[in-house]
């Protein structure tokens, strides 16, 4: 365990690999996430002489809580607490802590910050494997006890409502229900720095059709690259106003045509260019011997003898009888 290997690393996994018990496997060097671990955001209380403590203007209840350093982990509508992230929190409150040096005194110098939309099962569950303990602050707050450092749980929904936050009902509910909340958020993809920072990341797109649902387009574009939230939109909408000749330019004849039944292909073509281009074996292929007689000229259906007409099935001769005039 650490950033450095040493020699001795090596001859203990020798070790442990020669003498171990057969039902053991050894095996030395592992990563233990895919990922390194990084958290989404990281407190610092600035406790320096002469700095002024300004209220806050959102999760009002939560800064006084706080000690010189707080890891922040964010759980979103659309990406809930799935079980485990609360070991997760866990482990990198203590990788955090054990790399802190001498930055950080004892322990209670630090804690952890858990916001999420609203309790789950989910994560009741992993507090109580966890032995931990839920203390109610009021509010929609929530500390859980009995662990190594504090940890603080976060209910969004709630809080907006109690505080009359319309920014945090944006986050804990994923909807802007007000003007204010649709302004922000259009105002925070509008700015270079951020927006750049979202565009490659899931959910960008969900933010887009977020702000069109109640703001009109054209207050986007001169914040937005238009390619952008046109991805954003429902092919319907996308094509929405454009003439066929428009919504077609630039296809390929395949890419036309793709995805049409034969029959559509068809439609609208008469029966010489439906054929065009087929040689003769294909353009009789599975019709019966009767049938393959329409494809006849007329001039050669009017020198075969009546009776053998008068031996065809009657759709076929009826067919006949219409071209050549005479009556079988």
């Amino acid at each position: 365990m650490g950033s450095t290997r040493t020699a001795w690393h090596v001859l203990l996994a020798a070790l442990l690999r020669q003498r171990r018990p057969r039902h053991f496997q050894i095996q030395n060097e592992v990563p233990l996430s895919t990922e390194p671990p990084r958290a989404d955001v990281l407190l610092l209380r600035n406790e320096a002489p002469g700095e002024t403590h300004g209220p806050a203007g959102t999760l009002r209840r939560l800064w006084s809580l706080l000690p010189r350093e707080t890891i922040v982990e964010f759980k979103s509508v659309r990406r809930t607490y799935r079980g485990r992230d609360l070991d997760r929190l866990w482990g990198y409150l203590s990788l955090h802590y054990a790399g802190a040096g001498k930055r950080l005194g004892p322990r209670r110098d630090l804690a952890g910050v858990l916001l999420l939309p609203s309790r789950s099962r989910p994560l009741d569950a992993d507090a109580a494997a966890l032995g931990l303990l839920w203390r109610n602050l009021a509010g929609g707050y929530w500390q859980l006890q009995g662990g190594a450092f504090a940890l603080y749980v976060v209910e969004l929904a709630r809080v907006a409502e109690e505080e009359g936050d319309d920014l945090l009902h944006l986050l804990g509910h994923g909807t802007a229900r007000t003007v204010e909340a649709r302004r922000w958020l259009a105002e925070q993809v509008g700015a270079e720095e951020i927006a750049m920072a979202m565009r490659e990341l899931e959910g960008f797109d969900e933010v887009l059709r977020t702000l069109l649902k109640k703001l009109p387009i054209e207050t986007l574009l001169p914040a937005l690259p238009v390619d952008e939230l046109l991805a954003a939109l429902p092919p319907e909408q996308r094509a929405a106003g454009l003439t066929p000749e428009q919504r077609a330019a630039g296809l390929t004849p395949e890419q036309r045509l793709a995805g049409l039944p034969p029959e559509q292909r068809l439609a609208g073509l008469p029966p010489e260019q439906r054929l065009a281009g087929l040689p003769p074996e294909q353009r009789v292929a599975g019709l019966t011997p009767e049938e393959r007689l329409l494809l006849v000229p007329d001039e050669t259906l009017r020198l075969l003898p009546d009776d053998y007409l008068r031996s065809l099935p009657e759709d076929v001769r009826a067919q006949i009888r219409a071209r050549i005039g005479r009556p079988l």
